[in-house]
C-alpha cells in the first residue's frame, strides 16, 4: 500500500475525532456557540506553523504562491462559517457524508480539467465508490437549506484542498508550501473575519468555560495534525483520491458514535436512528468496497 494512502486514511481518523468535538464544542451550553468566532479561533491557530521559520526550511514565496495561498484561505474560512453551522443544526452523521461527498466530488472534477494524470483509469470506480458511498449515508431527512448548507460547505473544502495541491506543486519544498497555506488562513481570519464579527469573537472566548477552551485547542491540535497527514498525502498522490476518502469518517464515526452518545447524550443523541440507518449502512459499504478497488490498484 502506498504511504500516501496509508497518511490520507490515518488524516481521516484524526478528522472524525475532530468533527465529534467541534459539535460538542458548537452545540453545548457553555461551549463556542458563534461559528463565525469558531472559525476565526480555528484559522488563527494556523498560525502557529510560524515554528518552522527557525528551521530554514520556509523559502520567499512567488506571486503564484501567495496568489494560491491567499485564495485558499479564503475558500477555506467561508467552508468553515458554512461547516460549523450545519453541524450546529444537524448530527455529525448527516453533514460529514454531504460534505465528504460534494467536496470529493468537487476535487475530481477540478483535477481532471485542470491536472494531468490526477487520477489513473483504474482509480475511477473507487473514486465513484467512494463518492456515491458518502452521499448515500445522507438520510434525505434535512431541509433544503441546511442540504445546500453542507453541499456549499464540501464544494468550498474540495476547492481549498485542490488549490492546496497548486501551491504544493509550485513550492520548493513540502514544508514551505505547507508554511505559507497555513499562515495565509490566520492572516485571513485577522482581516476579515476580526473586524466584521469582533463582538462575537469576544464574547464568544469570554462566554464559554474553561474546558469548552480546552477541547478546542485539543480539537484544532487534531485538525492540524489530519491536516498535515491530508497535505503529504495531497503532495505525494492524488488529491481527488485523498478527498475521496472522506467518506472514511463515516465509518470511523460508526465506531465513535456509542461512545460519545453515553458520554454526551444531550449532545449526540440522534446521530444514529434506525430510519436512517440502513441508507448509512448502504452507503458505508459502497465506501468499503471503493478501499478495497483502491488498495487494490497499490
Amino acid at each position: 500500500m502506498s504511504l500516501w494512502l496509508i497518511l490520507a486514511v490515518s488524516a481521516q481518523l484524526l478528522s472524525a475525532l475532530t468533527v465529534f468535538i467541534d459539535k460538542f464544542i458548537l452545540v453545548s451550553k457553555e461551549g463556542i456557540k458563534s461559528p463565525a468566532a469558531f472559525a476565526f479561533y480555528t484559522a488563527m491557530l494556523s498560525g502557529s506553523v510560524i515554528v518552522l521559520l527557525p528551521f530554514g526550511v520556509v523559502t520567499t514565496p512567488t506571486y503564484q504562491i501567495l496568489f494560491f495561498s491567499t485564495i485558499s484561505a479564503l475558500i477555506y474560512i467561508v467552508s468553515l462559517l458554512f461547516l460549523y453551522r450545519a453541524l450546529q443544526e444537524l448530527t455529525v452523521t448527516d453533514v460529514i457524508p454531504v460534505t465528504a461527498s460534494a467536496g470529493a466530488l468537487t476535487t475530481g472534477t477540478l483535477a481532471a480539467l485542470l491536472l494531468t494524470k490526477d487520477i489513473p483509469l483504474s482509480f475511477l470506480p473507487a473514486f465513484l465508490l467512494l463518492s456515491v458511498g458518502t452521499f448515500l449515508i445522507y438520510c434525505f431527512c434535512f431541509s433544503r437549506k441546511l442540504f445546500l448548507m453542507t453541499v456549499v460547505a464540501g464544494i468550498l473544502l474540495g476547492t481549498s484542498s485542490f488549490i492546496a495541491k497548486l501551491v504544493f506543486d509550485a513550492a520548493d519544498t513540502f514544508f514551505s508550501g505547507l508554511f505559507w497555506l497555513l499562515i495565509m488562513n490566520a492572516i485571513v481570519a485577522l482581516i476579515t473575519l476580526a473586524p466584521a464579527r469582533f463582538f462575537a469573537i469576544r464574547d464568544s472566548l469570554k462566554g464559554s468555560s474553561s474546558g469548552a477552551k480546552y477541547l478546542a485547542v485539543l480539537s484544532k491540535a487534531l485538525g492540524g495534525a489530519a491536516f498535515f497527514l491530508s497535505a503529504v498525502a495531497i503532495s505525494l498522490g492524488s488529491v481527488s483520491i485523498v478527498n475521496a476518502l472522506g467518506g472514511l469518517q463515516l465509518v470511523f464515526l460508526f465506531i465513535l458514535t456509542p461512545l460519545f452518545v453515553h458520554r454526551m447524550p444531550d449532545v449526540f443523541k440522534y446521530e444514529l436512528t434506525k430510519e436512517s440507518l440502513t441508507l448509512k449502512l448502504l452507503g458505508t459499504i459502497a465506501i468499503v468496497a471503493g478501499l478495497a478497488i483502491l488498495f487494490a490498484f497499490q
